[in-house]
């Protein structure tokens, strides 16, 4: 298991903190001199360090680790400006320009907090930090955070410290909705945030005759059948440890990583089969009684895969970049009548327990290449011709 961040030492103050770890909360904690003594891992992990490395920025206030660590924490003017005047005369109500920390909170703006009035520290107060999106800012939390400031007294009454607790700026109600998918796969996902070479296996699926259906069934009953597709499709990826991956109308991807797999190449092929079989089999159950629907399958594997994660104000997705993202989908245009189809590259890295579980022999198998499948269109035979394929 990996180490999580160093606890305070103040047995009081270590005894919120271990609460807040266990609740899983993005969140820190001042000591009573406002230096910074707690980091939660959930903070740690979308500013982007390990946990058990957050201790070198305790010690230190929240406007000097602002300026001097201003690539994980810096935010904007006004947030700055907004912040110092809420909350510097709190601070300056329990710590004098003479105290032994004041150097430590405020660093290079110590001149200019000493000349704050002080105010009166107050149970709980609220802000909103808005971190630009620049390049140099490593933190993935960009945009606007919403911070809940508590004050911490000890059973007498005494002040001890302060536990901030962090959200992203967006009503509750909105962040239970975004949180309805699976856990396991946005896991998965954020796993690769960082762009690197991840081999995989590589999955197509796509409705066929999908130009027929839309104009046979009724506009809502068309929506409802790709709705249907599209549920099948992403609970099978996500049963088998794979990553849901781009849909497109009828059709979409999917990534069974190496390194999330038992870093078995085996496994991911394996996981890729089982995922394109329910797949197909499942497409029967999806539409309306009277309609025949089929869903064509394709699998590939990827070797030299650029695998990462894609963030924009609309989306969050992981995408493959590399010529066998392409040639799976050639595969997969390739099949007809509801049928999945591996290439002979995937195939081969099956072992012997997982080829004898889905009841496959590699060394027996005959192939033929995509360009000499019946009805392979003319992308399919110039990108793919040469690929080998048989039916799964």
């Amino acid at each position: 298991m990996a180490a999580g961040p160093p606890l305070p030492e103040h047995p009081e103050l270590r005894a919120v903190a271990e609460a807040l770890e266990k609740a899983g909360i993005s969140g820190e904690i001042l000591d009573a001199q406002w230096c910074l003594v707690f980091i939660s891992s959930e903070e740690a992990r979308i500013v982007g360090i390990e946990p058990a490395e957050v201790d070198r920025f305790y010690g230190k206030g929240l406007p000097r680790r602002q300026l001097e660590d201003a690539e994980y924490w810096a935010t904007s003017d006004d947030s700055s400006r907004e912040w110092w005047k809420l909350n510097v005369p709190m601070m300056r109500a329990s710590l004098e320009p003479d105290d032994d920390a004041f150097e430590a909170v405020f660093g290079p703006l110590a001149k200019a907090a000493a000349g704050v009035e002080p105010g009166e520290l107050i149970r709980a107060w609220s802000s909103i930090h808005s971190f630009p999106d620049l390049e140099t800012l490593r933190t993935s939390w960009l945009g606007d955070t919403a911070f809940l400031d508590l004050r911490i007294n000890n059973d007498a009454g005494e002040f001890i410290g302060v536990l901030r607790l962090a959200s992203p700026d967006a009503p509750d109600s909105l962040l239970a909705r975004m949180a309805r998918g699976n856990r396991a796969m946005y896991e998965r996902m954020d796993a690769v945030r960082q762009p690197a070479r991840r081999p995989a296996s590589i999955l197509f699926a796509d409705l066929e005759g999908s130009g027929e259906l839309s104009r046979r069934l009724s506009s809502r009953a068309y929506f409802e059948l790709v709705g249907n597709l599209t549920d099948l499709i992403d609970s099978q990826v996500i049963r088998h440890g794979g990553i849901v991956g781009k849909h497109a109308g009828d059709g979409a991807s999917a990534l069974f990583l190496v390194e999330q797999l038992g870093h078995s190449e085996s496994e991911a092929a394996s996981a890729a089969i089982r995922a394109a079989r329910a797949i197909r089999d499942g497409a029967s159950h999806i539409g309306p009684d009277d309609v025949v629907v089929r869903v064509n399958v394709g699998v590939h594997w990827g070797g030299t895969l650029m695998v990462g994660q894609v963030a924009t104000g609309g989306r969050l997705e992981v995408t493959a970049l590399g010529d066998e993202m392409n040639e799976a989908a050639r595969i997969e245009s390739a099949a007809k009548g509801g049928v999945a189809l591996a290439s002979k590259l995937l195939l081969e890295r099956l072992g012997l327990a997982e080829s004898a579980e889905l009841g496959l022999d590699p060394d027996a198998m005959t192939y033929a290449t995509i360009g000499e499948l019946d009805g392979s269109n003319e992308k399919a035979t110039r990108d793919a011709g040469s690929i080998s394929v048989t039916a799964i």
